[in-house]
């Protein structure tokens, strides 16, 4: 009987092991069944992303292929910039989105290439069609600080359509108007001001640095504050010129005053303890040197553009109309006061030299 026993015990030991060994091989049949992982599906952030870089990444193509076909100098200068700063702007937006999956198998149908504009006209039709579609991305993305760079992004291609427009000698096309999801005519004068019912009340007191304080739509303050500035700085400049220059000032300061006016209401600060806006402002020691007096205006235009794309982060989705036209007005000002153009107008710490 004990043997019997012994036999028994080693049998049942006999099946335990193999469930042991054979579980292992059952639960990897099931693992290699398992579906793989799918794409996930972009939310609006992403494909406002993706639609930036797939525009960016075909301008740089097209520019650089038709830079190479003899243009001349004038023409090839601004196509070589486009393509430039377009490869800035897919690079600085992260490029082709790569999920890190494996292909599917089999592979799926391949989506056919984008026509290539075949010759300067067209590319001046798509650079000004894709400003227009950047501008309304960067009004309706719910990510603020994407839609800061998109804007930019969107202002950089309206000033390269301007200059690829000047140097071929071709029309420039139209903007599209708030209507079509772009910006708004420009019926509002040299600096777009925010709509009369966007301000935003608050209680509070200035700093004592003269910026708002918390609690106001602080942005907005700012933007007052520096079309105040240049307003300030204008009307001096004017009292120390007696050429013809002297109209052209006073005419800039009167619009840097409206636009102040303008961005105070909206940010619920005009008027109150917490307005931002000073007496006078501190001016370059070196006033009396001609090139620093010429370069001032660029200075002071390019401060409302930072001031201007700071208050396109900071608005609601659907309501970065008045940022958005403040940032492009600013950064033509900017460029008729003689600044170089630059990949990302009013974001400085993207650098403010020429690329290329």
């Amino acid at each position: 009987m004990p043997g019997r026993g012994a036999r028994a015990s080693r049998s049942l030991r006999a099946v335990v092991a193999l469930l042991v060994g054979t579980l292992p091989l059952v639960g990897c049949d099931l693992r290699l069944e398992t579906p793989p992982p799918a794409e996930p599906s972009p939310d609006a952030t992403e494909q406002v992303r993706a639609r930036t870089v797939d525009d960016a990444l075909a301008l740089a193509a097209a520019a650089a292929a038709l830079s190479s076909q003899g243009a001349d100098d004038a023409v090839r200068t601004t196509l070589d910039d486009v393509a430039a700063f377009s490869t800035r702007h897919a690079e600085e937006l992260g490029g082709v989105y790569d999920s890190g999956l494996p292909a599917p198998t089999p592979a799926a149908t391949p989506s056919p290439a984008r026509a290539l504009p075949e010759d300067v006209t067209g590319l001046l039709t798509e650079l000004a069609t894709a400003a227009d579609r950047a501008t309304g991305d960067a009004d309706d993305v719910p990510d603020g600080a994407l839609a800061r760079l998109v804007g930019s992004v969107a202002v950089a291609r309206d000033a390269l359509a301007d200059r690829l427009a000047s140097t071929s000698g071709l029309p420039r096309p139209e903007r599209a108007t708030a209507a079509d999801g772009g910006p708004q005519d420009d019926d509002q004068g040299d600096d777009a001001s925010p709509a009369s019912d966007a301000a935003a009340t608050a209680d509070g007191t200035a700093t004592a640095d003269g910026t708002a304080a918390a609690g106001t739509d602080a942005p907005a303050a700012a933007v007052a504050l520096a079309h105040d500035e240049a307003a300030w700085t204008f009307t001096v400049l004017a009292a120390r010129t007696s050429d013809d220059r002297r109209a052209a000032l006073l005419a800039a300061s009167a619009r840097h005053r409206a636009a102040s006016d303008d961005w105070a209401r909206a940010a619920g600060v005009e008027g109150r303890p917490q307005d931002p806006r000073r007496a006078a402002y501190a001016l370059p020691a070196t006033l009396d040197d001609p090139a620093v007096a010429d370069a001032l205006p660029r200075t002071l235009e390019q401060a409302v553009a930072d001031a201007c794309s700071a208050a396109v982060a900071s608005s609601s989705a659907g309501a970065r109309d008045d940022a958005l036209d403040c940032l492009l007005e600013a950064t033509g000002a900017a460029t008729a006061a003689g600044a170089a153009s630059v990949p990302f107008p009013g974001m400085p710490e993207l650098a403010t030299t020429p690329v290329g």
